[in-house]
């Protein structure tokens, strides 16, 4: 199947896949060839694809929608996406390191946007790094 994945600033990816798996806002989702239309909510996660050549590839979603068209072609269109080879995983570690700090000091009023930014770190070190991140909150 054909994949595209676009953010608002550049186009990410563009290539045939076997599978590709997202977190949506209501959970996991997988597409595979011959998925049926469809239009999903995209949370801040990982995107994971095999490729027609078995090669893997890990990018980092923070929200978006995704479009699988009647002619199975799967457009991720992202607010962010950056694919694990491009993310710089020791900025990501600090900017993560700040950001719980901050989260430990910060007040209710604005703990949903440091929790945010937590999490936006969180899914760089696990897309560059290829391991599981636990999120807070």
């Amino acid at each position: 199947m054909t994949v595209e994945v676009v953010s608002a600033e550049a186009h990410v990816l563009s290539g045939e896949a076997r599978e590709l798996y997202a977190r949506a806002v209501e959970g996991e989702i997988g597409i595979l060839p011959g998925h049926a239309p469809a239009l999903v909510a995209l949370d801040v996660g990982p995107l994971r694809l095999t490729m027609a050549d078995g090669t893997k590839e890990r990018i980092a979603v923070h929200k978006g929608v995704l479009f699988v068209g009647d002619d199975g072609k799967v457009i991720v269109l992202a607010d962010i996406a950056e694919r694990a080879q491009d993310i710089d995983l020791e900025r990501a570690k600090a900017k993560a390191q700040r950001a719980q700090e901050r989260l430990s000091r910060g007040t209710d009023a604005d703990l949903e946007a440091r929790l945010v930014s937590l999490r936006k770190q969180q899914l760089r070190i696990q897309v560059a790094s290829g391991t599981q991140v636990t999120h807070s909150g």
